[in-house]
């Protein structure tokens, strides 16, 4: 007989992980349930500082992107790329909490849209994103950072995916820092 007791956080690891692998299937292969907000085809790209607001009310804002610069103990930073940084804002007007674990981001760049590898830097507090969740009438807020060729920050496309079985990703796309003096 097995008397071994297995901790808490074994059992919480065990449910998102069925939890998470529900999620996958749903998004695979099968149509929206009850209550979730449906994706709204055709939605243009926005642009920095922009909020997309969701049928449930919710509302995502990204903040202009700034240049990072990784602590030494930093993963996921190359040499001669440059960290970009987002600060990421929801904000839930409902009456419900909104629940942040399925919350997803990604970053692209250049014109064939190449996956940026995320930065994680313990040093500076950066890598955990949203935690918990944001309550009724509350905002939070989250930076996450990407690394990406400095030859392509002239176009990065952001995507938040508030959550992934309930919520269609938004893109935010743009250079990282404003061209000055047009030709």
């Amino acid at each position: 007989m097995d008397t071994i007791h297995r901790p808490r956080a074994h059992r919480a690891g065990r449910r998102l992980a069925v939890y998470l692998a529900v999620a996958s299937v749903s998004m695979l292969g099968s149509t929206a349930t009850a209550g979730a907000v449906q994706p709204a085809a055709g939605l243009p790209n926005l642009t920095w500082g922009e909020t997309r607001t969701y049928d449930d009310g919710l509302q995502v804002t990204v903040a202009r992107p700034t240049a990072f610069t990784p602590s030494d103990t930093s993963a996921g930073h190359r040499p001669g790329h440059q960290a970009v940084a987002w600060k990421i804002t929801l904000k839930n007007p409902s009456g419900e909490p909104f629940e942040t674990a399925l919350v997803a981001v990604y970053a692209k760049y250049g014109q064939a849209g190449e996956q940026a590898e995320r930065v994680f830097d313990s040093a500076k507090a950066i890598g955990s994103g949203f935690e918990g969740s944001v309550g009724p009438g509350r905002s939070a807020t989250a930076t996450y950072v990407f690394d990406i060729p400095k030859a392509g920050t002239d176009l990065i496309d952001l995507e938040v995916v508030p959550h992934v079985i309930t919520h269609d990703g938004a893109h935010w796309t743009g250079p990282l820092s404003p061209k000055t003096g047009r030709g």
